[in-house]
């Protein structure tokens, strides 16, 4: 699967409001599997591993358009710096070990 679509499936997360403390569990458990397959790259099991996020997205626009927000809440801190830790990987191996060196900035020569 493609490093950026899954950079974009995870940045979605930020911004899902109406989730309950369970769902967030269920969030931090999908970033928890994703984890470990990232090295591999494996589709299928990458796949599989974010499925759970479409269904907790479904659930976040059904009770945003009925107002149950009192009852949801913003991304915990804990399954935000998992997700950003994941972002980050994945950022990294996309630059590959060029920009990986180089602290993630290109060689600009002597201008800097």
């Amino acid at each position: 699967m493609n490093p950026q679509k899954i950079i974009d499936r995870l940045r979605e997360i930020e911004d899902w409001q109406q989730l309950t403390a369970e769902d967030w569990r269920t969030v931090g458990d999908v970033l928890d599997r994703l984890d470990p397959l990232l090295p591999e790259g494996d589709d299928t099991e990458i796949r599989s591993a974010l499925a759970p996020l479409e269904a907790l997205e479904r659930k976040e626009v059904r009770r945003a358009r009925a107002g149950l927000g009192a009852k949801g809440m913003a991304i915990p801190p804990q399954q935000r710096e998992k997700r950003n830790h994941l972002i980050e990987r994945l950022t990294a191996d996309a630059r590959g070990p060029v920009g990986r060196a180089s602290g993630g900035r290109e060689d600009r020569g002597a201008s800097e």
